[in-house]
């Protein structure tokens, strides 16, 4: 009998595991764009090949999401494929890459400089011919500005009325959809934010590293930047076989680093498919930083903090364990920081 209950349990798990999807975020696919936010298009050539030869699953993204809130199993390796600010050379070199395999993608798109025309920016004819090929066509905010510095004299619901909900009627006028999905600009937020879209019924997408899962937070999804310095192919293929820790649709603590630099971090998540033994946790700059963990029946607290304070203008702390169920595949999960004073981040 037990031997029955622990088989159907790790079968379970495992289908539950499956529901798990990767989301990888570009911004600009072209050799001559800035290298921090670029990959060129022989790299993402493949990148889209490594998505085959490893028999990952290119899913809509509106699909894989509502699916996840649903609870529902997505296909084993599920992946979807994003990019952030509408630059030409998505349009230019992505595109004819990823129709050849008819393959699905998102765009989140900031409207004001598609209006305005601004060079390297896709037109809207441009974005409606890739929607007519399976894109989906997202908001991005109306200008890119750094969400969390509000205009002085403004009130929160002025600032997203103006940034979010324009942009979304911007997007439907011209694209006669409206997905209610925002991708932050620089993967910045607040909580105070976060709890706007909450109440206004947005689903949100960060840029802290990690899988999403059935159990995800939904107004800071984590995706998997692929450009610039993480645009290698030997560590992304690893970020491929990730899992998300099982939080309970957790939100994350405050990313505006306060007086505490650096700052202390608490994550709590069920336990029963970790190797808690080899568990560890990274910080920007420094590498790997101590934890501490108290774990009592299948539920495991972790508390750590860097020993160095964050200088750049943002940082993360990123904690990985290997699965004990689904050997090759990590757990993983990323929290933000801001650091404020840091004008031009």
């Amino acid at each position: 009998m037990y031997k029955f209950l622990l088989t159907g349990f790790m079968a379970l798990f495992a289908q539950a595991a499956l529901a798990d999807l990767i989301i990888l975020q570009y911004h600009h696919v072209a050799d001559d764009t800035p290298a921090v936010t670029s990959i060129s298009p022989a790299q993402f050539r493949k990148h889209l090949q490594l998505l085959e030869d490893e028999g990952m699953q290119v899913v809509s993204l509106p699909d894989a999401i509502a699916a996840l809130k649903n609870g529902q199993q997505l296909p084993p390796r599920s992946v979807a494929i994003t990019f952030d600010d509408a630059y030409g050379s998505i349009y230019q070199n992505a595109f004819p890459m990823l129709a050849k395999r008819n393959w699905p993608f998102t765009i989140f798109v900031n409207p004001g400089p598609v209006d305005r025309g601004l060079p390297d920016i896709i037109s809207w004819d441009q974005l409606r011919e890739m929607q007519a090929a399976g894109a989906t066509i997202a908001n991005h905010t109306m200008e890119h500005p750094y969400l969390i510095e509000r205009p002085q004299g403004m009130s929160l619901e002025q600032w997203m009325q103006q940034e979010v909900v324009q942009a979304d009627e911007r997007i439907q006028a011209e694209m006669g959809t409206s997905y209610r999905f925002l991708a932050y600009p620089y993967g910045e937020y607040s909580l105070e934010i976060a709890d706007w879209l909450a109440q206004h019924d947005y689903t949100a997408f960060g840029q802290q590293s990690g899988p999403a899962g059935i159990d995800s937070w939904w107004q800071s999804i984590p995706r998997f930047p692929a450009a610039g310095q993480y645009a290698n192919i030997d560590t992304l293929k690893g970020k491929l076989k990730t899992l998300a820790f099982n939080t309970g649709n957790a939100a994350s603590e405050e990313p505006a680093l306060g007086r505490q630099n650096p700052p202390s971090y608490t994550l709590s998540f069920q336990s029963d498919d970790v190797k808690l033994d080899a568990l560890q946790c990274y910080a920007s700059g420094e590498g790997r930083i101590e934890h501490t963990l108290d774990h009592q029946s299948g539920e495991a607290t972790l508390e750590t903090r860097a020993t160095k304070a964050i200088t750049a203008g943002r940082g993360r702390y990123n904690c990985t364990a290997p699965s004990k169920s689904q050997p090759g595949y990590f757990y993983w999960h990323s929290q933000l920081w801001i650091n404020t004073s840091v004008e031009n981040r």
